[in-house]
């Protein structure tokens, strides 16, 4: 098929996927203005915490790279079950749960409130909500409609506000403003409506076409490398593999010399502001594997502050996984092995 075929397009995104990502800067412009409420200030921590999973952790990952260029307060990014161990009352955490019934991040929150930490929640509702309602909690309500792969803008631009409460400032307002540029501008170079000549992501993703994605980032837009991978695992369905340099240069750079890499399409995510070291390791990486994959991409990151040379290579990586869902004929919006999996965890019919 081709992507630029406005019917075809129609037919395999029976949920209207193309809308949602169409409408993504919207959603930023409305997530910078979330507070949580009761709001702060919040006293400065000793560090901050953010608990979540999957889509909704999408968000802290992106605080905590930007956190790591500007904050003297770390900034840890939590997955699984209750805390870790140094969490304690000097501490903030932030609980991120797009639908409020996360298993995982409802027991981080009952940890944090055992331990006396200072407890801020995201959600659009389920139990998280009922619980901050109940001990009146700050909360961030997000709004619903949306899978939490979809809502990173609001899972995003709250953690600022909240962080910026605590006199932790990670992205200047003239930085988000650009971050909002940036991603307008995007919205009609990827669209639907952009033929693939002129598309990059429509590019991307012929380019991949049946190969294994392999995403390298470098160690800021390495958060974005392992998003892009749960994208198209989510979106496409398919299998993808994503790491980060330099550390990938210590390891797997070795597996390259498998016949089986004339299967992958390699994609490197470059940015700018990259140090000399970083940029030279990538040039090395094109000279030493290129050859070996099926192919090589390079895309580069937007403007000049962190969030927007996240969120603008973010949303090359959505709207590729979205037209690659297109071309291998499945429907990005619904994840059924997951629901099956949360289902039956709940304690639902199998």
């Amino acid at each position: 098929m081709t992507l630029d075929d406005p019917a075809a397009i129609a037919r395999g995104d029976a949920h209207r996927t193309r809308e949602v990502l169409a409408a993504f800067p919207a959603q930023c412009r409305e997530a910078v203005g979330l507070r949580p409420e009761p709001g702060g200030p919040f006293v400065r921590p000793r560090a901050v915490i953010v608990a979540g999973m999957g889509g909704s952790a999408a968000g802290a990952d992106l605080l905590a790279a930007c956190a790591a260029e500007r904050l003297d307060v770390p900034v840890l990014v939590h997955r699984g079950y209750g805390l870790p161990a140094l969490v304690g009352q000097r501490d903030l955490v932030i609980v991120v749960s797009y639908s409020g019934d996360t298993a995982e991040t409802l027991s981080a929150a009952e940890a944090a409130l055992e331990r006396g930490s200072s407890l801020v929640a995201v959600t659009a509702g389920g139990r998280l909500g009922a619980l901050a309602a109940q001990r009146n909690l700050p909360r961030v309500a997000l709004p619903t409609g949306l899978m939490p792969r979809m809502a990173l803008g609001y899972l995003f631009f709250p953690l600022l506000a909240i962080l910026k409460s605590a006199d932790l400032t990670v992205v200047k307002d003239s930085e988000v403003d650009e971050a909002l540029v940036a991603l307008d501008a995007q919205a009609g170079a990827l669209g639907p409506g952009r033929p693939a000549a002129e598309n990059e992501a429509k590019r991307l993703a012929l380019a991949l076409g049946s190969r294994l994605p392999v995403i390298y980032g470098g160690p800021l837009t390495g958060a974005v490398a392992y998003r892009w991978k749960t994208d198209l695992a989510e979106n496409a369905k398919t299998f993808a593999a994503a790491g980060t340099l330099p550390e990938m240069n210590h390891n797997e750079i070795e597996a390259w010399g498998s016949p089986f890499a004339r299967q992958m399409q390699l994609v490197l995510l470059r940015d700018h502001e990259e140090t000399p070291e970083i940029a030279r390791r990538f040039a090395l990486l094109r000279e030493l594997i290129g050859a070996a994959a099926g192919g090589i991409s390079e895309v580069w990151a937007r403007g000049t502050g962190c969030a927007a040379r996240l969120l603008s290579l973010i949303t090359l990586g959505q709207w590729t996984s979205f037209y690659l869902a297109i071309l291998r004929g499945v429907d990005p919006w619904p994840v059924p092995t997951l629901d099956a999996l949360k289902t039956r965890l709940r304690g639902g019919a199998p």
